[in-house]
């Protein structure tokens, strides 16, 4: 009864190891998948939640003879938007030691991570079939670009050109593309329309400057900044507050020391500008208003007059409309705005002043009256001298 019970036992083993050995035969899995799958390449290698990737799966017959693919499919699709991918059917057949790319579109849902999908394929050969089971790693992550604003006005002023700089930083694992920039908001436009920033690596950085022109009304200035992940675009907006008031670091211009003189034919005025801003008044130039303007100096042109800059002008014109003349100095600042500033100036009061001063400063006029009587003094005192060295003629 023993060796009975025993040779049963025996026999179980055989016939379920037999089993095992077909399966494996007719299964034949591949214990080492990567003989097959050369690579699989995810584009972008980072996906945002929601995002649409392009998987790309080179295969390789490493055999030396034709491997036709049955069936290939992703599964455990754990992190992607679909619960079960198709199939790709009859793909063909890879000759002994070619390869061929086979490229699958996958969506990952809302949420981040690192997941680890599976490549499924299935090869026949005429024979019994082989199954290769791939695990690969999709990434998912929700970081984007950084903004920040490197240059731009203290106020903007309404209907003038302002420079604003913005830094964009690329805080993704993978590069990104096609980053154009432009500037929105009510009553906002931009000079360049947009800029093209290129792309941007991992842990990259651009600087791009903006020229802006904003209106009365406008109160905010929107920074849009596009790119490009993958196939899959993306816009992120940095808002500015939009303050207004007068710029305080523009040129300041200050006109003293204003003299007028009447001629034979026309009547010139003289003066000083002063440059008391923080900024270079460039092209400036001084005009008039309220009479006509006349040769040599209907206009004079300074140029540029620096910060603490000081300039002459003079003007010649005639026939006044009234006492009072308008005297325009025109400039430009760095980004090219005109601006014109406006002095009145009263003729008569500007030459009773004048007269009223003689000339000049009245201790220095006392001075040169005292020097004046001295050497008056002076030579007749000589000619008294010389008088009495002359000998007299004797009288006969």
């Amino acid at each position: 009864m023993k060796s009975t019970s025993s040779f049963k036992l025996l026999f179980a083993t055989v016939v379920i190891a037999l089993v095992f050995i077909g399966a494996g035969s007719a299964a034949g899995y591949d214990s080492q998948p990567s003989s097959y799958v050369q690579s699989i390449v995810l584009t972008p290698n980072t996906l945002m939640p929601g995002e649409t990737g392009q998987l790309s799966i080179t295969l390789v017959n490493p055999g030396t003879s034709p491997l036709s693919i049955y069936k290939m499919h992703i599964t455990d699709t754990a992190g992607l938007t679909s619960a079960e991918y198709p199939a790709l059917m009859n793909l063909g057949t890879i000759g002994a030691g070619n390869t061929l790319t086979v490229t699958f579109p996958i969506t990952a849902k809302d949420i981040e991570g690192t997941f680890y999908p599976s490549l499924s394929i299935e090869f026949s050969n005429d024979g019994p079939y082989t199954f290769v089971k791939h695990p690969f790693a999709v990434t998912v992550d929700s970081h984007s670009v950084s903004l920040s604003v490197t240059e731009r006005p203290e106020y903007f002023e309404p209907d003038t050109t302002q420079v604003v700089g913005l830094s964009i930083g690329n805080l993704r694992s993978n590069q990104i593309d096609s980053v154009v920039v432009t500037a929105s908001g009510k009553g906002v436009s931009c000079e360049e329309g947009q800029i093209f920033a290129g792309s941007l690596a991992p842990g990259a950085s651009a600087e791009v400057f903006l020229t802006v022109i904003t209106e009365k009304d406008t109160e905010e200035i929107n920074l849009d900044v596009s790119y490009k992940n993958g196939a899959n675009w993306h816009t992120d907006t940095l808002t500015i507050p939009v303050e207004g008031g007068e710029l305080k670091t523009g040129a300041e211009l200050f006109v003293n020391n204003v003299e007028i003189t009447s001629g034979a034919s026309y009547t010139t005025i003289t003066g000083d500008v002063n440059n008391a801003g923080l900024q270079t008044a460039k092209g400036l130039v001084v005009s008039l208003n309220g009479a006509e303007p006349l040769q040599p100096y209907p206009v004079f042109v300074v140029g540029s007059l620096d910060a603490d800059g000081l300039s002459e002008f003079e003007l010649t014109f005639t026939n006044p409309e009234s006492d009072s003349l308008d005297l325009l100095f025109t400039y430009k600042d760095d980004n090219g705005n005109t601006y014109v500033q406006e002095e009145t100036v009263s003729i008569s009061a500007v030459q009773s002043a004048g007269s009223a001063v003689s000339g000049g400063n009245p201790v220095a006029a006392g001075i040169a009256v005292v020097l004046l009587i001295l050497i008056v003094g002076g030579a007749v005192f000589l000619v008294w001298k010389k008088g009495n060295l002359i000998p007299k003629k004797e009288q006969k």
